[in-house]
């Protein structure tokens, strides 16, 4: 069972003032900025040796350069060329689910923007939005400054920057999440179906909205409760309109029909992932973690190393281990978090939780890529910020340690390190 409304009397007249909107895009905008001058200040130093870069200029470069890294050049591929198959075993451009590249296609036959400006542009766009959406969400459930917190919480996490400027889907798939469950929660489950659909279109994580508005359903309508020590299923309590959340399974299903149409591999996006320099095929070498165990196991001798030589080959190895290091210790402290989401929000949205845990602790060999994924677990930072908000010295300790890393984070991306 999700927790009651906020019974607060300033609830209500914040969201009609539009206050608390104006709230979280100025808290947005802030945070932002300070990204986004660390950005820009990495791409305008020497550059890594590794960075995926385009260094052909277009029209905003000089300001938005710096944010087009790594991934971006496979949606500014298919925004300008589409989709493109080899087999199973060559890196193309079918791992990447079409929405976000859609969305820019379509903007930049409208208005003639590159679609690299373009791709920050909306990026930026949907983290604001994101920004209204979750506030908006929170105050559902707790007052306004555990509200506020758990905002901040999420724009000072370290893998935040991908919701402001970088060329990834992140932040749209967020915004349409959050909305989805928006939705859900106010009575519009076909609408929430609707959001669903375009989130599992735009990323393969997309499969935990799924399960997440199925099970929020099933939580909201007492479907399934626990009657003198025994399970009791009361499929009646639902209503019609609420088989609309299947509606989420749409945009996974299209995309796989259109790979099966045109490819005739419906899963390319899946089969691709154990393509060299990508190397995330499944098996237990990917179950067990060896890889990511091995970057703990040889961290301390590159970082000695690096110490001693100051060789830029090192500090890559070093950068690497210690960005999926981290990735791993926020899968272990987020898997904690999802547990409290459970107890405190619902089975609901901890099933959502977990099940978006689940993708990076299967399918990943080393988790990198999870620091990104993990921003769509917004009930988890709910939770922290409830635990954090009645703490305040923890709560500032967390933010400037948390705000450090992120600044570090948006620099080092900038200046070309892969982080995630």
């Amino acid at each position: 069972m999700t927790l009651p409304r906020s019974p607060d009397a300033d609830r209500r007249s914040d969201w009609i003032t539009g206050r608390a909107s104006l709230d979280a895009l100025a808290i947005f905008a802030v945070i932002t900025i300070c990204v986004f001058i660390a950005v820009n200040i990495g791409g305008h130093g020497k550059l890594s040796s590794i960075a995926s870069i385009d260094s052909a200029p277009y029209t905003g470069s000089s300001i938005f350069g710096s944010w087009f890294r790594f991934d971006g050049r496979w949606y500014d591929i298919i925004a300008n060329r589409g989709y493109y198959w080899a087999g199973p075993d060559v890196q193309s451009p079918v791992a990447y689910f079409p929405a976000y590249p859609m969305v820019l296609r379509v903007l930049h036959d409208i208005t003639g923007v590159s679609v690299r400006l373009l791709g920050s542009l909306v990026t930026i766009a949907c983290g604001a939005a994101t920004s209204v959406l979750l506030l908006r969400w929170c105050r559902d459930r707790v007052d306004a400054i555990t509200a506020r917190a758990a905002l901040i919480t999420l724009l000072v996490y370290p893998y935040a920057f991908y919701f402001m400027g970088a060329v990834y889907a992140d932040a749209l798939f967020a915004v349409l999440v959050i909305g989805a469950f928006l939705l859900l929660d106010h009575d519009h489950p076909i609408w929430a179906g609707v959001l669903g659909a375009l989130a599992t279109a735009t990323r393969p994580t997309g499969i935990a909205v799924v399960i997440g508005l199925v099970a929020v359903v099933l939580a909201k309508r007492e479907v399934i409760t626990r009657v003198a020590g025994r399970t009791v299923i009361s499929l009646r309590n639902l209503r019609r309109g609420d088989f609309g959340v299947l509606l989420s399974l749409g945009g996974l299903i299209a995309y796989m029909t259109y790979l099966g149409a045109r490819f005739y591999a419906p899963l390319a996006f899946e089969e691709v992932q154990k393509a060299p320099g990508w190397d995330q095929g499944g098996g237990p070498r990917t179950w067990l973690k060896i890889t990511w165990f091995q970057q703990i196991k040889h961290f301390p001798g590159w970082t000695l190393s690096w110490i001693q030589r100051g060789d830029d080959a090192t500090f890559q190895k070093v950068q690497y281990a210690s960005t999926v290091i981290l990735q791993g210790a926020l899968i272990l402290g987020f898997l904690l978090l999802a547990w409290q989401v459970w107890k405190r929000l619902g089975w609901g949205y901890g099933l959502y939780s977990f099940a978006l845990l689940a993708i990076p602790l299967v399918g990943t060999k080393d988790f990198q890529g999870a620091g990104r994924y993990l921003m769509a677990a917004f009930p988890c930072f709910l939770v922290l910020a409830m635990v954090l908000s009645p703490r305040p010295v923890l709560r500032w300790a967390w933010w400037g340690l948390s705000a450090a890393i992120l600044l570090l984070w948006a620099f080092a991306f900038g200046r070309g390190y892969y982080l995630a």
